[in-house]
């Protein structure tokens, strides 16, 4: 063979120059994918902004066609056909009102029945504790007087304690204590023949502590009238002390006791 002829190609050369590049490293395969995926992104992005201004685009003439058809229906009726849909307009506005002004009387009538309502119920209440007070089934304190009458020879008779009870009554008292014993209507006052008094089944012996809640000048006014019920104390060697106090607390009371007789009159036909 000459020195001219060439020689074939080698089993082990390359077939094309192609494969000459040397193979991509995954540092830059990685990148290629970013890049792509920002500009698919991108697109993405233009797309959305493109339809969101063609859906406002579309609501605005919406919008401006409902208001233009609304515009030529009216302009399109007739006079007669206005005039009955003002007054159907007006109509129903005064229906509107009316119910309005009912709904409003109702709530007023609400309000009405529930403050007279509430007013009943604290009427009840007040008088509930005025009769437990004048019953003697609660306790009370308010403006009064205190009497204390010492009796160590015990010659103040049951008597005495009656005609003191009945002037502290007449002038006006409210509650009324002896001796830890509260005095109501009902109430009574009996001589021990051991000494001292009985009241209301409870001995107790002098000296004699008496509480009375009322107006505090009256009540003394009244016991120290001459001839009265202090003066009957001293008359028979008996001591009195007598003093007018701002708050007076009566804490003692008594239990009603239930009725057995006696029943309430049923209302006439003129009361109702």
């Amino acid at each position: 063979m000459s020195d001219d002829e060439t020689t074939e190609p080698s089993g082990d050369r390359p077939a094309t120059r192609g494969d000459d590049r040397p193979p991509r490293s995954p540092e830059r395969v990685a990148r290629s994918r970013r890049v792509l995926r920002s500009l698919i992104s991108a697109r993405i992005s233009a797309i959305h902004v493109v339809v969101a201004l063609l859906c406002a685009g579309l609501g605005f003439a919406v919008v401006a066609q409902v208001r233009q058809t609304q515009d030529d229906v009216l302009s399109s009726m007739r006079q007669d056909d206005l005039v009955r849909l003002l007054d159907e307009l007006t109509r129903r506005n005064e229906e509107l009102e009316a119910e309005q002004e009912q709904l409003q009387d109702d709530l007023s009538g609400l309000r009405s029945s529930t403050s007279s309502r509430e007013a009943a119920q604290e009427a009840a209440e007040l008088r509930a504790i005025t009769r437990g007070m004048l019953a003697g089934t609660l306790p009370v304190h308010g403006p009064g007087i205190t009497l204390t009458v010492s009796d160590p020879d015990h010659a103040v008779s049951a008597h005495v304690l009656v005609t003191i009870l009945e002037e502290l009554r007449n002038a006006g008292a409210e509650a009324v204590e002896l001796s830890g014993q509260r005095l109501t209507a009902s109430s009574w006052i009996l001589d021990d023949p051991s000494g001292g008094v009985v009241v209301d089944g409870e001995r107790i012996s002098p000296p004699y502590e008496w509480r009375a809640v009322g107006e505090p000048e009256t009540l003394a006014v009244a016991l120290n009238i001459p001839g009265g019920a202090t003066a009957s104390v001293r008359n028979v060697g008996a001591t009195t002390e007598l003093t007018e106090e701002d708050d007076v607390e009566i804490t003692a009371v008594r239990e009603v006791e239930p009725v057995e007789v006696a029943s309430p009159v049923p209302p006439s036909e003129s009361d109702e």
